[in-house]
C-alpha cells in the first residue's frame, strides 16, 4: 500500500478513543456497530502480535468485493497497528470494471509472485479462506487473519483470528463494520470502493444481501463519489467480452431451466462469471452453468435465483475431488487443472459435468436444445454434446 495514500508510516491510532464528529443514527448514519465488534478488532492486533509487516491477500483474480475488502483492512490495520500493509492478489484483474476500479482506487496490489512471506510478516486473507483452492496463499503457510463470508473451512481455525459470516452478503460490510467501530471515516475513493464492492457482490442488495448490506451501503452512499461509480460500472470493455458472448450465445444450450454455456477458450477467467449473470437473465431459466478454459483451468460459474438454492453445496457435489469449488445460496464456482488433458480429454470432461449438474438438478431426461433458436427460423434444433446444433 502507498504510504503517501494511506499513511503507512504514521503512529498507531487509539482506535476506540478517536472521534470522528459521531452523528446520531439515520439514513446518512446506520446505528454503528457494538462492543463485539470493537472486540473483534481487538482480537486481530493481538493476532498480529509482534509483526513487523503485513500482508493482505486475496483471492485469485479478485472480484469487486475482494479488491475493496483488502483495501479497507489495510486501511483499518495501518491505521491500528502503524505496520507497513502490502496488498496482493494471484491471478489477474480481467474484468473492465475491476480494472477501473483499481484505477479509481488509486492503491498499488502487488502480484504474489513477487510477494515475500518472511515469519516476520503476519498474512490476512480476505474474501476467502486458507486451502479453498482459490488463493495463492503459499504451502505451509499459515494465515495470520482469515476474514470472509463463504461457508467455513475447516482450516480456517488454524488462524490466529478467523472471522467467517456466511450470513452476510459481501465481505465488504465486514470491513465496514470494522471501520465505523473503530470511528476511521473512509476516503470518498475508500468509500466508493467499498460502496461498489457490495453492490456487485449483491447485484445492487438484490441477491444475499442481509441488513449489513443495506446499513453499509446507506453509510457508504454519501460518502462515495457518484461519476466515479459511473466511470467503473460503465468501463470500456475489450472486444473479448463480445466474442465471449458471441460463443456462449451460438453454443449454449438448455435442459428445461437449466441453461449450460461452454464458452470455449477464455481471455481472463472472470468472463465466465460474467456469462453467468447475462444468461440468467432469459425468461424462464431458473439455472445457468457457464464454463470455459483459461490456460491450464477449466473454470465453471454458477448462478441461480432461488436464494434457497445452496449453489455452493451443489458444485462441490459436483466438482467433487476433480478441482477447487465453493459458493453461497445462488451462486458458486470452480476451478479444476485440465492442463494434462487432450482436447478431446477436455470435451468429455465438460460435456460429463453439465451431464451431471443437470442431473443434480432433475432435468436429465428433458429434451436438449439450443437456447437461441437459429435466426432462419423454424422449429429448435437439438444441440450436440458440445453445445453445437446438429444438422
Amino acid at each position: 500500500m502507498k504510504d503517501e495514500a494511506r499513511g503507512a508510516q504514521d503512529p498507531p491510532v487509539e482506535l476506540e478513543a478517536q472521534d470522528s464528529g459521531d452523528q446520531l443514527p439515520g439514513p446518512k448514519n446506520p446505528a454503528r456497530p457494538g462492543p463485539d465488534t470493537t472486540a473483534r478488532i481487538s482480537a486481530m492486533k493481538r493476532a498480529i502480535g509482534d509483526a513487523e509487516r503485513v500482508n493482505v491477500l486475496t483471492h485469485d483474480n479478485p472480484d469487486p468485493d475482494a479488491i475493496a475488502s483488502a483495501a479497507g483492512l489495510g486501511f483499518l490495520l495501518e491505521k491500528a497497528t502503524g505496520l507497513p500493509v502490502t496488498l496482493a492478489f494471484g491471478g489477474i484483474v480481467g474484468r473492465a470494471e475491476n480494472r477501473a476500479l483499481l484505477e479509481e482506487l488509486g492503491l498499488d496490489f502487488e502480484r504474489v509472485e513477487s510477494l515475500e512471506f518472511p515469519p516476520s510478516a503476519a498474512v490476512a486473507l480476505v474474501d476467502t479462506q486458507p486451502r479453498a483452492g482459490n488463493n495463492s496463499l503459499p504451502p505451509g503457510q499459515i494465515a495470520t487473519i482469515v476474514i470472509d463470508h463463504h461457508p467455513v473451512r475447516p482450516e480456517s481455525s488454524a488462524a490466529p483470528y478467523s472471522d467467517v459470516r456466511p450470513e452476510y452478503g459481501a465481505c465488504a460490510s465486514m470491513i465496514v463494520e470494522f471501520l465505523r467501530a473503530s470511528k476511521l471515516e473512509p476516503d470518498r475513493q475508500l468509500a466508493t470502493a467499498l460502496f461498489y464492492g457490495i453492490q456487485s457482490e449483491t447485484m445492487d442488495l438484490g441477491r444475499e444481501a442481509s441488513k449489513a448490506e443495506l446499513d453499509a451501503s446507506l453509510y457508504l452512499y454519501p460518502r462515495s463519489d457518484p461519476a466515479a461509480l459511473s466511470r467503473i460500472r460503465h468501463a470500456r470493455v475489450p472486444r473479448a467480452v463480445y466474442r465471449s458472448i458471441h460463443a456462449g450465445l451460438e453454443q449454449a444450450w438448455s435442459r428445461g431451466g437449466v441453461v449450460c454455456v461452454p464458452a470455449g477458450r477464455l481471455d481472463y477467467p472472470d468472463i465466465v462469471a460474467q456469462l453467468a449473470d447475462l444468461f440468467l437473465r432469459v425468461d424462464d431459466v431458473d439455472w445457468v452453468i457457464a464454463a470455459g478454459r483459461y490456460r491450464d483451468g477449466l473454470y465453471l460459474s454458477l448462478r441461480t435465483l432461488n436464494p434457497d438454492a445452496h449453489a455452493g453445496d451443489l458444485v462441490r457435489r459436483v466438482v467433487g475431488d476433480r478441482g477447487s469449488a465453493g459458493g453461497h445460496g445462488e451462486m458458486a464456482g470452480a476451478r479444476l487443472d485440465v492442463s494434462r488433458l487432450s482436447a478431446d480429454e477436455y470435451d468429455e470432461l465438460l460435456s460429463s459435468l453439465f451431464d451431471e449438474f443437470c442431473a443434480e438438478l432433475g432435468v436429465a431426461d428433458e429434451p436438449r436444445i439450443p437456447l437461441v433458436p437459429p435466426i432462419t427460423g423454424g422449429s429448435p434444433q437439438t444441440a450436440g454434446p458440445s453445445g453445437r446444433v446438429e444438422s
